[in-house]
């Protein structure tokens, strides 16, 4: 079975390796990129997705431009995804390991928070979790 695979925010870099990443795993995942919050949260409304990668928290806004380069932008945007989604697991890829952030992330629905740099193995393993997990709470709660 196909998994669909959101991946928001982030420079071309990061998302280019983590689209990469997902072609090589053992599982067949069908992604899809947004570069900017609302444009991530549009998708969500017309497509159904499995999980959603937060590639950064600091990840922009096109309406609210001011948020680029604040981790708020992140926390903004889980919080909006969760309201519109709540079943659908988001995973935080992030090189903030301010523990306020983290704390924020999971408060706005996060499932999970990878620092970066992130192994891939570590990614495999918590997407692998997100797809089967009972929406309860993050992996060890």
């Amino acid at each position: 079975m196909t998994r669909r695979v959101l991946l928001v925010g982030g420079d071309s870099g990061a998302v280019t390796v983590c689209r990469d990443v997902f072609r090589g795993f053992q599982r067949d995942y069908q992604v899809e990129t947004a570069d900017y919050c609302d444009d991530a949260l549009t998708l969500l409304m017309r497509r159904s997705f499995d999980v959603v990668l937060v590639l950064s928290l600091r990840a922009p806004w096109r309406k609210f431009p001011g948020f680029a380069g604040n981790v708020e932008s992140g926390i903004l945007f889980l919080k909006e995804m969760h309201a519109l989604h709540s079943h659908v697991p988001a995973i935080v890829v992030s090189a903030s390991i301010d523990l306020r952030a983290k704390e924020a992330a999971f408060a706005n629905g996060a499932f999970a928070f990878i620092e970066k740099p992130m192994h891939i193995e570590e990614l495999d393993r918590l997407v692998a979790l997100a797809l089967t997990a009972d929406r309860q709470g993050p992996p060890g709660e």
